[in-house]
């Protein structure tokens, strides 16, 4: 830049100067305003065209030029550090990328060698070691093998000859393990050995099927003693009724309890103690009942007798199915003997009523014994003296700490 006196002055020195209002010349101490500066072309001509060597000279550039073609000459020199474009993070010599990016470079792409799969370099140790075809040194005879070969290799039918083979009477009990030329041997030369282990695995499988046969015998005694039972209580029902029993009319429902011992005791210390059976139904979309049972009795028979109750609950779509609002019905409970000789010796108590369930009630029980409970119910009928808790103890009504309860409910009564 050149000031109205006549002297030069670089244009980053000067303009600071000229904003604060006038300039002062450093040189002449002349003032002069800021439109008084002006570029002088003619010099920064010659300064344009005075001659530089690269800014790369001391790494091996040989360029000399014009200051003009300086920033032209960096785009393209080959000793200036450039990124890596492949963004490994590396800096490095533009003449040298072409060789870095093919040799060097930890992003670049190269084949598997054992697939044609291309994977980064960086990752290719990580490909090796789940790579279908790369091949593995066997652990057994050390010869090498394609991955995906290896198990096949390895195995009875295989060919390493070193691999660990059992023997080919491991079923019948030989323990024996080893390479494939001593188990050759060894079968030979242990006939007698594994003829025993036949003979005696022949014997356990004959103990084994007559076990089965015996088990199959006793389950069929014990499918023919249940539907002995129902024939039974479908002739008791009819005899009762004094008319043919129908399908429809007739519920039965089996409870097992377990654990009869714990809820006794339970019970003994809280007579609240309560054990809720699973729901049922008389029929489809029939009333749904739950068996209630106080091991240790309730009201005024609590401490000698097993009390029973069956409740009629509210349904999901009770709103929807119109039932009969009353029901004369016939109901029993039975508690059966386990004894096996004792194919009806069984403890019931039956009655008639008139089931009405729009009588809503609530019953307050501990069931588990952890927490109060309030169901919402409705009476069907209550057997508080059930059983008493002597005449429980004098037959087989309680097996492997647990008792069966049968419930028959006989609906449609005229």
């Amino acid at each position: 830049m050149m000031t109205k006196c006549g002297h030069l002055f670089c244009n980053d020195c000067v303009r600071p100067l000229a904003r604060r209002g006038r300039v002062v010349c450093p040189v002449c101490r002349e003032e002069q305003k800021e439109s008084e500066i002006y570029p002088n072309n003619y010099d920064k001509r010659e300064i344009m065209s005075l001659k530089i060597y690269c800014d790369q000279q001391e790494k091996g550039c040989k360029w000399k030029g014009e200051l003009r073609k300086r920033e032209r000459h960096n785009e393209t020199c080959g000793y200036a550090d450039v990124l890596c474009e492949n963004e490994c993070g590396e800096m490095v010599k533009r003449k040298r990328m072409g060789y870095h990016l093919q040799r060097v470079c930890m992003n670049r792409q190269v084949d598997c060698g054992y697939c044609n799969t291309t994977v980064t370099f960086k990752f290719r140790n990580d490909h090796h070691g789940k790579c279908e075809m790369f091949r593995l040194a066997c652990e057994y005879c050390g010869q090498g093998v394609v991955r995906r070969e290896m198990n096949e290799h390895v195995s009875k039918d295989g060919t390493c000859p070193n691999s660990p083979l059992e023997c080919e009477f491991r079923e019948a009990g030989c323990p024996c393990i080893g390479n494939r030329n001593e188990m050759t041997m060894h079968v030979q030369n242990e006939l007698a050995f594994h003829l025993s282990l036949l003979m005696k695995q022949q014997s356990n499988t004959k103990s084994s099927l007559s076990a089965t046969k015996s088990l199959l015998s006793f389950t069929r005694a014990c499918l023919a003693k249940k539907e002995y039972e129902l024939e039974n209580l479908k002739s008791f029902v009819t005899e009762k009724i004094g008319m043919p029993v129908s399908q429809a009319d007739i519920c039965v429902f089996e409870w097992n309890i377990t654990n009869w011992s714990k809820w006794k005791m339970r019970s003994d210390v809280d007579s609240l103690i309560a054990t809720l059976s699973e729901p049922f139904y008389t029929k489809p979309k029939g009333y749904r009942l739950r068996l209630l049972l106080y091991p240790a009795g309730h009201d005024v028979y609590k401490g000698s007798y097993v009390s029973v109750h069956v409740l009629v609950f509210a349904r999901e779509y009770d709103y929807d199915v119109q039932l009969p609002k009353r029901q004369h019905c016939k109901f029993s409970f039975t508690l059966i003997d386990q004894q096996h000789d004792a194919m009806n010796v069984v403890a019931r108590r039956e009655n008639t009523l008139d089931l009405i369930p729009t009588r809503r009630s609530v019953v307050f029980v501990r069931e588990q014994g952890n927490k109060d409970s309030i169901i919402p119910y409705t009476t069907l009928e209550s057997i508080n003296d059930f059983i008493s808790h002597e005449q429980l103890n004098s037959r087989s009504y309680i097996r492997n700490n647990e008792i069966f309860i049968q419930f028959c409910l006989q609906l449609n009564l005229p």
